[in-house]
């Protein structure tokens, strides 16, 4: 059994694998994007979901207590300071 191959064979054999791997790069791409549109705007939504908790427990004007680790510091309203005296 002979296999024989054209310049036509050929060619559109790798047309073909030249567009599967455009396809493919193409995808890729966009997905990668994607998910970093999506990262940013999810970090963002976080950030800012943390801002609002501080600033609504802070109106109660109580101490609020912040940390990050081994740092703590406690946050207080200065409205609240100026109405206790």
């Amino acid at each position: 059994m002979e296999i024989t191959l054209s310049k036509k064979t050929i060619g559109s054999l790798i047309l073909f694998l030249w567009l599967v791997f455009s396809v493919v790069y193409i995808t890729n791409d966009i997905w990668s994007n994607y998910k970093d549109v999506q990262l940013v705007l999810a970090y963002d939504q976080g950030r800012a979901d943390v801002i609002n908790t501080i600033i609504q427990e802070a109106e109660t004007c109580q101490i609020v207590p912040v940390f990050s680790g081994e740092k703590e510091i406690m946050i207080v309203n200065m409205a609240c300071l100026e109405l206790t005296q």
